[in-house]
């Protein structure tokens, strides 16, 4: 067999592999000519790579269609270029399956963490709605939140002074929350869990010790 046809084999199918595609539907508009090495290579590289999802349930296209465009495109190139492509699809095949985590700032310091990671991925738009809730009704918090210097996940009861970027919803909206140790930021990204709660009296505020709860991964290993 192929070494290509071995890459991705603990994928499953998509759920929705029987589905027609839309395309298969539509007649064409023209024809289409490629005549040049670079369009010619990445035809027959991306062919190979969608025959191997194909062959794991991952794409509504016709395997059929996508082994006759394999075949249609290798009859114009060298054979020594076919070797350089076929190896190329081997490459992003095994990319996708063991890709390395992003370096990306906004995700530095997740990838140590399934469960950070899980948490991150959660829905930002159901806390953000918790948050507004509590900041209109005149409710305080209390949130589970990661705290990337301590790598700890520190419980608080605070009163919640304002929400930044409210409108987004997404990686920059934070909570602006005022306890005991004064004006912080929490960003909603590092939020576990938050409740609203009744308004804090000021001596709350100020006495307020919190608790920071273990929470089991990576991040916690000595």
């Amino acid at each position: 067999m192929e070494r290509w046809r071995k890459i991705l084999r603990r994928f499953g199918p998509r759920s929705d592999r029987d589905r027609p595609f839309y395309g298969d539907r539509l007649d064409v508009e023209g024809p289409v000519l490629i005549n040049t090495m670079g369009p010619m290579s990445a035809a027959f590289v991306g062919a190979r790579v969608l025959r191997a999802i194909a062959a794991r349930g991952g794409t509504l296209l016709r395997p059929a269609a996508i082994e006759k465009l394999e075949n249609l495109i290798a009859r114009g190139l060298p054979q020594a270029v076919i070797h350089h492509c076929e190896a190329e699809a081997e490459q992003i095949l095994e990319w996708l399956e063991r890709a390395p985590p992003s370096e990306e700032s906004e995700l530095q310091g997740v990838s140590q963490s399934p469960e950070l990671d899980m948490m991150m991925a959660a829905d930002l738009e159901s806390r953000l709605s918790v948050a507004t809730f509590a900041l209109e009704e005149g409710y305080g918090i209390e949130l589970e939140y990661f705290d990337e210097d301590t790598e700890s996940w520190p419980r608080i009861r605070a009163e919640l002074v304002e929400i930044d970027d409210a409108e987004a919803a997404d990686f920059h909206t934070s909570l602006v929350v005022q306890n005991r140790h004064g004006e912080m930021v929490v960003p909603l990204k590092y939020v576990r869990w938050l409740m609203p709660i009744p308004p804090l009296p000021r001596e709350e505020l100020e006495h307020d010790h919190g608790e920071v709860v273990d929470f089991p991964g990576p991040l916690n290993e000595t």
